[in-house]
Formats: C-alpha cells, structure tokens, sequence
C-alpha cells in the first residue's frame, strides 16, 4: 500500500484529538509562511570556486528513524540524510536544497526516491535559488554567483540547469544584485534582506534574459516569478505576464485604497497548489490579503495569511490571523479551526497540515478533511520533532530536524520497518 492511500484510510480517533502540547525545545523554521531569506550581499569568495554542477546518482545515507520523532504514517517509508541545512524547493518528482560548508554552499539535488542526482558548489553568499519551469515545461535549476567586474565591483550573476540532470542551460548571466521575491525576481542590494532595495528585474528560467524590469512598469512593483508566470502591479492592478514571450495572462484590481509598491508575496509559492498570499498595505491601515489562484487570476479568499495545499486530499488550507479554512478547488468552506493565537503555517500533506503558534512555540496539526486537531506523532517516543515542511505530489516530504537540519522521507517503503 502506498503511504498516501494509508494516510488516507486512518481513522481520525487513531490520530488522536489533541494537538501537540510543546514540540521541541527550538521551535520548528516555518518557512513556507514566514518571507523568504535573502541573500547577503553578494561577495567574493577568497578561493576560487567551480560552479559547475557534478552527476551523483548515489543513495544518500539512511537515516535512522527510531531517535527520532515524526508522523506515524512517515515511519513507514525510508529516511535519508542529503546533508541540506536550508529548506529545499520542490518540483516534479525532484528536491533543491543547499547545505552550509565551512568555505562554500553545496547545492543538493535529490529525486524523490532518495538519490542524489547532482550536487553543485556556490559561495556562502548565493543563498538565493529557485526553481522555475521553462515555455516547453521542462524543470529548471537556477542557482546564483559572484563575478569580479570592474573597480573591485563584485557582479552577481545567475545560471539555469537542468533540474534533473544538471546539464547546464544557459549562463553565468549578470543580474542587478541577489533574489528578492520568490522566484525569479532579483534586484540590487538594499538596506534589507528581501527588503525593497533597488529596481527590480523578473528573468526566464528557459533563456536567463530580463523578461520584465520595474524600470519600464511607470511605478509599478514586480512581486514575483512562478513557473513562468510574472506577477507585476501596475496602478491599481495586479498583472501576470507570461515569461515566455512577456505576453498578459489576466489581470485582476488590488483593493480600494491599496498600495501597489507595498504588495508582496510571504514565503514561497507552492508548485501543486499554484496560489499565492498577495498582501500589502491599505490607506485604513488594514492591509490586505488575497489568495489568488495564478491559473486565471481568480480571487478566492481577502483576509489571506498563508496558503497551502494537502495533495492527498485536494484541500486548500488557508490561513487568516487566528482562523484557519479548509476549501474545496473552487474555494467553498469545508470546515473552519479557530485557534488562540495567529498561526504560522508550516506545511499541508497526506491528510494533514501543520502550523505554529509562534508565542506559545507549540506546533498545531489539523485533519484536512475535517479541520479537526489531531496527534499524528507517537507520544511515547522521544527525540528531535520531525515537521514535515515540503512534500512532494507523491508524499515524499523534507522534514526539518533541526534549525541546521533538514532530511527527506522518501517515496521507497522501509523493508526494516516492524522488525
């Protein structure tokens, strides 16, 4: 039986009805909620180094489930250790993840069976990558570097490869400065990670060059790049262009009284889901939320927080301050979780969705199908809490260990488990 279809015939009463009193004495990095990390600003490494992406095609190493605490239906599966500290992107059947050397990044890419397909070195100040796909669908692998430029400036530029194999696709290409939305959205340093810094250029995951530039929007913010989509304001409206060819895909109005230069996208966007949170600020104070569906720019929600989707179950989990929805493709109401505090959303998959209560430091888990909480974990093991963080559309998911450790729970049964 595969884990989906097991995760999916539990009884609820077996998860238990009680969310998780206290987690692990860190709190879990819930980064699929909270803004993307940014890149230093970019800096010359003191030893030159290869960037060229070397095949792997070995196993990672296994790791052993038994010291460690994680959702029943994941000990079922193996475990392996690809070494990344950062929270890896995900698309198709392939993980993207980097881990932290002394004198590099080493960019991990595992399938999600477990094999290590290609590994590439980067310095420590590239931590901006992403994952796009091009006009013809193929996954791309866009990682960034440094280059001496003239007068000791110190050039950031950026190369597409193959997601799967590695293969170089265009590249090294010279861009403003480090990532500064999800995607593939760069910019010149500001006084802020992520933070507004200079003008902004959205580039092609097939080809490398600038599809658009804040330059020519006339006031207008380029929020982020997803797939191949481009998502711009301009006045009062949020556009999406195509990164193909720069042709409009939909447009739709901001709110009444929204600031178009405030508008952004927290976190990253979910490839199984295609939604993204678009929040910004109002002339009320208020702010606003929507939770638009980057297919035909439809609005299915106002008050958005976070966004995820359980692909087991189809259910789009949202989240709003303290309350949280379950929604059905079309965006009615299945059921509704009031909590006690304003919820970090971590994660949705195979039934069930994770998320913080960030002042108690304790994890809330909620069926999807119910909105119920539930205990998935195995109160009477002890050990590091592993939360599910990224899952894949066949249930493997990474899972973060600790602030420094991320492993990932394959697709491949443990033959081991129960003896």
């Amino acid at each position: 039986m595969r884990r989906r279809t097991f995760a999916r015939t539990l009884p609820v009463g077996l998860l238990g009805v009680m969310g998780l009193a206290a987690c692990t004495s860190e709190d879990p990095a819930p980064t699929g909620s909270s803004s993307p990390s940014g890149a230093p600003t970019p800096e010359l490494p003191d030893t030159s180094i290869d960037p060229t992406p070397v095949p792997d095609r070995t196993v990672a190493e296994t790791v052993d489930k038994s010291a460690l605490r994680l959702p029943l239906e994941m000990t079922t599966h193996v475990m392996v250790a690809p070494g990344w500290s950062g929270t890896p992107r995900q698309l198709g059947d392939m993980f993207l993840g980097y881990a932290e050397e002394e004198d590099a990044l080493r960019y991990i890419a595992v399938v999600e069976d477990g094999t290590v397909s290609w590994t590439a070195r980067r310095p420590l100040s590239c931590t901006g990558f992403a994952v796009s796909r091009t006009e013809d669908d193929a996954p791309v692998a866009v990682l960034a570097d440094v280059a001496a430029g003239e007068e000791q400036v110190v050039l950031s530029t950026l190369s597409g490869y193959d997601l799967v194999t590695g293969q170089t696709l265009w590249g090294p290409t010279e861009v403003p400065g480090p990532q500064v939305a999800p995607g593939l959205v760069f910019a010149a340093p500001g006084e802020q990670p992520m933070g507004a810094g200079g003008e902004r250029v959205a580039v092609a995951a097939g080809t490398g060059d600038t599809v658009i530039a804040e330059a020519d929007l006339d006031g207008g913010r380029i929020v982020a790049e997803h797939l191949g989509t481009v998502l711009h304001t301009q006045g009062a409206q949020l556009v999406a262009v195509s990164s193909a060819d720069g042709s409009r895909l939909w447009e739709l109005d901001l709110p009444a009284g929204a600031d178009p230069m405030s508008a952004h996208v927290p976190g990253t966007i979910d490839p199984l889901a295609n939604l993204a949170v678009v929040r910004g600020d109002t002339d009320d104070g208020e702010g606003f939320g929507l939770l638009v569906d980057l297919t035909d720019g439809s609005v299915l929600g106002k008050d958005a927080t976070a966004v995820a989707l359980d692909p087991a179950t189809g259910t789009i989990v949202l989240v709003s301050g303290t309350v949280v929805t379950g929604m059905d493709a079309e965006g009615t109401e299945l059921w509704r979780h009031v909590d006690p505090e304003a919820l970090r959303l971590v994660s949705a998959g195979e039934r069930l969705s994770y998320a913080l209560r960030p002042e108690e430091g304790t994890l809330v888990v909620l069926d999807t199908l119910q909105g119920m909480m539930v205990q998935p974990y195995d109160v009477d093991r002890s050990g590091p809490l592993g939360v599910p963080e990224v899952f894949s559309a066949e249930a493997a998911v990474a899972v973060r260990i600790s602030e420094e450790q991320v492993h990932l729970v394959t697709t491949e049964l443990d033959m081991d488990f129960g003896s």
